[in-house]
């Protein structure tokens, strides 16, 4: 293995230097929930920049809101069609180079998100209290021997136990179930589980931390919520990866990424609509 890709967690590791690491992570692993071939397609292509959208401006208000006031610059509304409107563009990028451009609303969004957290007594002690920002971690996996990453949004202690802090963002009410898709559709889960893995790894005497997701919605009012990973979830994604990275692991040695087969499957209504017929 080179040098510098040695296993260990780095503070203050830009993320552009972080995504330049050749090693696997949940973002390339989540696609084996459709076909290898989905995997390598991601992995060959996918230069894993951070976008600059609205979730960027969240994390960054969220977790570093000394740094959102100085690199972030609110985009004056103009009509860029225009002779002046391009004019006037061009000086605001010029005076801004190196910042963050945010739409108003966007920026807004940002600020009352970052308003509410302030008055969250337990999310803004998750945020707030000693624990540092953007860990990036690289790892072996002990059962493949892959070279694996991730980045924590946070690490922190409440009272005495550690606890592993994802910002998270959801365009609709952060109600139970609308929140429970989220995890299903995007694999918190797994995600979450894959940084646990690292952490174990690295770090097997120190304690597990929780693993939590701070909820912001992107709509007015804003609100805020505070979720705990279940253990069975955890011990799903757990499982998800595990197999995921044994699949990554024969499909790197063989130089073979399947997609969904040759032959003729069946198809038909999905279970659900079945029980409405009374078919089982």
């Amino acid at each position: 293995m080179a040098e510098d890709l040695k296993p260990g967690v780095f503070h203050n590791v830009p993320f552009d230097d972080y995504a330049q690491w050749a090693a696997v992570n949940h973002s390339i692993l989540k696609h084996f929930k459709k076909t290898a071939a989905h995997v390598y397609y991601e992995m060959v292509t996918d230069e894993e920049t951070k976008a600059k959208t609205l979730g960027y401006l969240v994390h960054m208000a969220a977790l570093e809101p000394d740094k959102y006031k100085t690199d972030v610059a609110v985009a004056p509304k103009l009509d860029k069609r225009t002779k002046v409107g391009k004019a006037e563009w061009a000086r605001f990028e010029k005076e801004n180079q190196g910042k963050f451009l945010a739409r108003k609303e966007d920026d807004d969004t940002a600020k009352g998100i970052l308003a509410n957290i302030e008055q969250h007594p337990f999310a803004r002690e998750l945020l707030r209290a000693k624990g540092a920002e953007e860990l990036s971690l690289r790892w072996i996996d002990q059962a493949t021997g892959v070279l694996c990453k991730g980045r924590i949004d946070r690490l922190t202690m409440v009272g005495d136990e550690a606890v592993m802090v994802d910002v998270k963002t959801l365009g609709k009410p952060a109600s139970t179930h609308n929140f429970q898709q989220a995890i299903q559709t995007y694999d918190y889960h797994g995600q979450a589980a894959h940084y646990l893995f690292g952490l174990n790894t690295l770090m097997p005497d120190a304690p597990i931390p929780k693993a939590v997701w701070l909820v912001c919605e992107t709509d007015a009012p804003y609100q805020i919520r505070v979720f705990e990973a279940d253990d069975e979830a955890l011990a799903i994604g757990a499982d998800e990866m595990a197999k995921a990275l044994q699949r990554f692991k024969e499909c790197q040695e063989t130089g073979f990424w399947p997609g969904w087969g040759d032959g003729m499957d069946v198809a038909g209504l999905p279970p659900w609509a079945y029980k409405r017929f009374n078919v089982e």
